[in-house]
This record gives C-alpha cells, sequence and structure tokens, in this order.
C-alpha cells in the first residue's frame, strides 16, 4: 500500500489528496509487469486507463513520417496513458518499456468513482497536464519531422569512458569510412578536450578553431564557422574544437548549438568525438545527437566505467535503440571475452574491431587515416560495419543539391 501511494504522490495533482483518497485510489490499482522492450500503449488506440510507472524506464515514441520520433523518456514516478484516459483522444504516441518496468493501471472508471465531484478540481487539473504534454509532444514531433525533411545532418556522438580504449581512433576512422560513401559531406567535429588532435592524426594542420568563433557577430557566424573547417583530400572535413587547452572552457553549451544548428544544414553526417569526460559541453551534444556511440576495450577497468557510462546515458534520455556499443580490442589477447562483457553491460555489443597490430600508431604517425588508405585493416572493417549500421538505422534519400553544393562551397574555402 505504501508503495503505491508513493507512485500516486509522485504525481502532483495528486500529491495534495487527503491520505484517506490516496488510500482508495491505491487499493484500486494494479500491479502489471511489463518486459524490456514490450509496448504498454499503441499510438492510434483509444485508452482508459492511466499508468503509474513504479520501476523502470519507458520511451514515448510518435510514428509520423518520414520516420520515429522519441518524444520523451519516462522513469520511476512518471505517468502516461493521460490524453486517450482523461481528453478521449486516441493514443498520441507509442509506450515501450526500455528495461523491465512495474507499473501500477488505474481505470477512468475507478477514477472518477473515488475523485467524483468532491474532487472535480483534480480531474480538471489531470485533463490540463493531459492537454500540455499533447501539445509538447506535438511540437517535439513537428521539429523532428522537419529536420528530417529538409535533410539536415544526422548527429552521432563518439564516447569513450575511459582513456586508451581508442574512442578518438574509432571517430576518425568512421569519418573516413562515411567519406568514401559521401565525400564532403561528412564533418569531425573534435571535442576531445583539453586536446583536440584529430586534424593532426589525419595529417592536417589547424591553424583556428570553433573556441575561437564564438566572439563572431551573427550575421558573420556561419561564414566564419565553415571557413574553419578543414578539408582531407580523402573526403573528410574536421572542425578542431580548441587548439589550446585553455580554449577549451571558450567551447560552452551554447557555441555548440550555434555550430550544430548551421553545420546540420550543411553535411549528411556530423560525427563528434566527445572524448572520455561528461562535461556541460557533452551534455549540450547528448541532447543533440541521433545516435551514440560507446568504444570500450575488454579491459576490467574499462568495461566498469563503460556500465556507468550506459546507465548514465539512458538516465539522461538517450533511446535504447540509439546507443550502439563498439568493442575495440587493443591486445592480441583479449582479457575479457566478448560475452563476459556483454554480461557485464547487460546488452550485446554491436561491432567488435578486431586486433589491428601496430596499424593504429603506425597511421597516427604518418597522419593517415586507416579507412581510406587500407581496406584489409580490422579498424576499416569495424567502422565499416559501423557505418553500415547507422546507415540502417539513419539512412535516407541522396543528398539534396543544397546540400552537396553548400560543401562544395566549403572545399573551395579551404
Amino acid at each position: 500500500m505504501l508503495a503505491r501511494m508513493w507512485a500516486l504522490q509522485q504525481a502532483a495533482v495528486f500529491f495534495t489528496l487527503p491520505e484517506g483518497v490516496l488510500r482508495a485510489l491505491a487499493r484500486r490499482l494494479r500491479r502489471v509487469r511489463i518486459a524490456a522492450g514490450e509496448m504498454i500503449v499503441n499510438q492510434g488506440e483509444p485508452g482508459d486507463s492511466l499508468f503509474f510507472i513504479e520501476r523502470g524506464r519507458c520511451r514515448v515514441v510518435v510514428e509520423k513520417p518520414p520516420g520515429l520520433v522519441t518524444v520523451a523518456v519516462l522513469s520511476e514516478g512518471d505517468y502516461l496513458g493521460d490524453g486517450a484516459c482523461l481528453l478521449n483522444r486516441p493514443q498520441q504516441a507509442s509506450v515501450y518499456a526500455q528495461s523491465e518496468c512495474i507499473v501500477l493501471t488505474l481505470d477512468r472508471q475507478s477514477l472518477h468513482a473515488v475523485l467524483g465531484s468532491r474532487h472535480a478540481s483534480v480531474i480538471e487539473e489531470l485533463r490540463k497536464v493531459a492537454d500540455q504534454r499533447f501539445r509538447a509532444f506535438a511540437d517535439t514531433t513537428l521539429q523532428a519531422t522537419w529536420g528530417t525533411l529538409l535533410h539536415e545532418a544526422t548527429v552521432v556522438g563518439v564516447y569513450s569512458p575511459k582513456g586508451g580504449s581508442g574512442g578518438t581512433c574509432i571517430a576518425l576512422n568512421l569519418v573516413g569510412s562515411l567519406s568514401r560513401r559521401y565525400p564532403g559531406q561528412v564533418l569531425l567535429l573534435d571535442l576531445d578536450f583539453p586536446y583536440s588532435h584529430s586534424a593532426l592524426l589525419a595529417g592536417l594542420l589547424p591553424t583556428t578553431c570553433l573556441a575561437r568563433v564564438g566572439g563572431v557577430p551573427p550575421e558573420s557566424f556561419e561564414e566564419v564557422l565553415l571557413s574553419t573547417v578543414l578539408y582531407h583530400a580523402g573526403g573528410p572535413m574536421i572542425l578542431p574544437g580548441a587548439l589550446k587547452p585553455e580554449e577549451a572552457d571558450e567551447v560552452t553549451p551554447e557555441l555548440i548549438n550555434r555550430a550544430i544548428s548551421v553545420l546540420r544544414k550543411t553535411f549528411r553526417y556530423i560525427v563528434v568525438d566527445l572524448g572520455i569526460t561528461i562535461t556541460d559541453s557533452t551534455l549540450a551534444l547528448f541532447d543533440l545527437t541521433q545516435h551514440i556511440v560507446l568504444v570500450a576495450a575488454p579491459e576490467l577497468s574499462a568495461l566498469k566505467s563503460a556500465a556507468d557510462a550506459i546507465d548514465i546515458l539512458l538516465q539522461l534520455g538517450t533511446p535504447d535503440d540509439r546507443l550502439a556499443v563498439v568493442l575495440n580490442n587493443r591486445t592480441p589477447k583479449p582479457a575479457v571475452s566478448r560475452p563476459a562483457v556483454e554480461r557485464k553491460l547487460k546488452r550485446r555489443v554491436d561491432i567488435e574491431v578486431g586486433f589491428d597490430e601496430m596499424r593504429p600508431e603506425q597511421a597516427a604517425v604518418d597522419g593517415t587515416i586507416l579507412s581510406l588508405t587500407n581496406p584489409k585493416s580490422e579498424i576499416t572493417k569495424g567502422t565499416d560495419s559501423l557505418t553500415t549500421l547507422l546507415e540502417a538505422w539513419h539512412g535516407r534519400s541522396s543528398a539534396a543539391a543544397r546540400t552537396g553544393a553548400r560543401s562544395r562551397s566549403v572545399n573551395g574555402a579551404r
């Protein structure tokens, strides 16, 4: 009874109800266990129940051409189904259990029977909240849909929670793999602070960076930002975040938002090297990415960090199906087997990169990108597989002529 009353009290409109009324509602709640991945409500169908999440996480998805849009991630203390139950509208979205969930259901008849006319103001308040949520989800869906229809770039964040796992190597070679398919339309934004070395690892010599365009007037920002991008002869484009460690503080969440809004109109894919630490800038990127690639090495300390990072990412609202795990073998004999890795992370490994001997180190010395120069490299094979995976999730028709023209203008500026 206490657990059921707690679930009700998390909804602000129920919090002020007398204890007797809460107990009466709690007695009518029905506890249901939902397996991870199962659908709780289906978009477009009628509904007559509220669902209070007692344990677990749920993802709210709206299906609208040309695809699916995640509009919210709900967890303990949240409730759902209010639009259909209280406004008599079809379900606005589908809701899936992102992890195993326990939900408490309260049907419309029980709600009205307990509250009745005595607490009609509570029902009215619930209706107002349901209407606000309906409009918020509609706005989110519209913005996301327009982004896709306008062929704005897919933003992919590459995050490695443990140094030495090869996150920058994967990010750089992923850009190389994507660029073989879309030359001039793929950008690497290097936010691996305090040292952003991707340009140097690709054999390029940066002279400016994102941190130095923050003070540019709004009317000149786009032109100056695009002129900062470095062009690699193999097709990739690279934008350094900072050239000096102290410049990292200049890359604020506001600057990142401004830059991404410009870059998404210019490129097809933006790959962001997020480094190994979670900062305000990293958090800003998590909100802007359509996919997160988490890179881990099969080592005990790296796997502990990776498991913690996955929990954090899911709590931050990263949809489970937009998080890919890359297992990067840095030694010929891994300390932890792949099945053991998957048990530790409580999820499957999406891509495994084989041991590539000394090729990554030699490529760094030579300033070359393996995915552009060595098709037999294990790094190349792994990032090619990752490219195929991303295209399966985010693929769309050929880039618009506008995109190609904008990309060529950047090339010319360099």
